[in-house]
């Protein structure tokens, strides 16, 4: 088991015209978010579709910090499902993270993988954030994610460390 590493961000325009049907998360979707959410992580993640259930259903509760649907959009297939998703709170509850908006999960359907859903999640959150007055964002991965890191580089995350405050 590894550890998970913290990376920040400063938010910025979109430049890119995104090639996919973006929407902002809705309550509806819930139950739609959290299949998708458990079957994007068959090794980890939660272990059950309950659990998956209970996570969204929190993030809509504002259980890990107040959710911002209008920064947590979903790529939405031809027939209106969601197959892909960024759900960002303005603050994950918790010690040791930057006073900054969070992003909570970021999840893509198997069959939808390497398609660059992800990288226009990310942007159109960080656009978002950006146009609603937030200078960063930031979030926590697996520290051996290689794929997961390389995406956050491309778009200028880095590594977050906590300020000490030994002089």
């Amino acid at each position: 088991m590894t550890g998970t590493i913290t990376l920040i961000a400063r938010t910025t325009e979109n430049t890119k015209t995104p090639s996919v049907t973006l929407r902002p998360a809705r309550p509806e979707d819930a139950d739609h978010l959290a299949q998708l959410y458990y079957s994007s992580y068959e090794q980890g993640g939660v272990s059950s579709l309950e659990e998956a259930r209970e996570v969204i259903r929190g993030v809509f509760a504002d259980e890990y910090g107040p959710f911002l649907p209008e920064a947590s959009p979903v790529v939405v297939d031809d027939d209106g499902s969601v197959v892909a998703a960024a759900l960002v709170v303005s603050r994950r509850v918790g010690d040791n993270l930057p006073d900054a908006p969070y992003i909570f999960e970021l999840f893509t359907a198997a069959s939808r993988r390497r398609q660059g859903l992800a990288e226009q999640l990310v942007r159109c959150a960080m656009s978002t954030l950006f146009d609603n007055g937030y200078d960063q964002v930031c979030l926590r991965i697996s520290e051996d994610n290689a794929a997961a890191l390389a995406l956050y580089l491309t778009l200028d995350f880095n590594r977050w460390t906590p300020e000490t405050d030994d002089v």
